[in-house]
């Protein structure tokens, strides 16, 4: 009877043994696989957050592109003091289209808004990473919102309402405003030029960081230092162009 017993408590432990462990391993693989998934969705994210961050470098670039082509001409239209003739009609024609060029394009946020309120954010250990996106999408809203201001803006009220071109420039040069404007575009220290390397180097640093995610020990006291130097390097670069 007791060797019965033993067997049969044998056999009960052990099928009890089977049925902990197969529940511990469904588990374990369920946990692993739902790490796994949560691992894709937030590598998926960040992908897409610097897909966006890599098309506002390109708009930035595009508007430097942009003032530095307008300062150039408001330059040589101050030069001239009303003597039209002694700029060739054509590129007389040619500064006429550039003063009247008004293109002012959207950055895009919009990854970064649909990660900041998505569930995938709380999942990244990575906060650190976060700290610099923040700050990254910070100074890209906040400089496109000086460039708007300080100059988009002020570029549509200095556009002139003739047509004909000698007296479109006569026109221009009749306004305070815009000979103001011209003034302040075209000369070397305008205060904008060094935001164009600083926003550069900020998105430059965090597409870095983003490439290098999970491969890398973060200090943020250290990288603070780092990404200052960093930053003040790029404009220090630009400034010597």
């Amino acid at each position: 009877m007791k060797k019965e017993n033993k067997i049969l408590w044998t056999g009960f432990l052990t099928n009890l043994l089977g049925v902990i462990l197969g529940i511990l391993l469904t588990f374990g693989v369920n946990a692993l696989y739902q790490k796994r998934e949560e691992n894709k969705k937030i590598k998926e994210m960040l992908i897409l957050v610097r897909s966006e961050l890599q098309t506002n470098k390109n708009y930035f670039k595009h508007q430097e592109r942009i003032i530095r082509k307008d300062s150039y001409v408001y330059r040589k239209i101050l030069e001239a003091q009303r003597n039209w003739k002694s700029i060739p009609e054509d590129t007389l024609s040619a500064y006429l289209n550039q003063t009247m060029y008004l293109e002012y394009m959207q950055l895009t946020t919009s990854a970064w808004q649909i990660f900041q309120h998505s569930e995938i954010i709380q999942k990244l250990e990575d906060k650190e990473l976060i700290i610099r996106l923040t700050d990254c999408y910070f100074w890209i809203e906040k400089i496109q919102d000086n460039i708007k201001t300080q100059y988009w803006d002020e570029k549509i009220l200095a556009v002139a309402p003739e047509v004909d071109m000698y007296k479109y420039f006569d026109a221009l040069m009749n306004k305070k405003e815009t000979v103001f404007f011209y003034t302040l575009v075209s000369s070397e220290d305008f205060t904008n030029w060094n935001l164009f390397p600083f926003i550069d180097a900020i998105i430059d640093y965090t597409i870095m960081l983003l490439d290098n995610h999970g491969n890398y020990v973060y200090n943020m006291d250290e990288k603070d230092k780092e990404i200052e130097a960093f930053i003040q390097s790029r404009i220090d670069s630009a400034n010597t162009k």
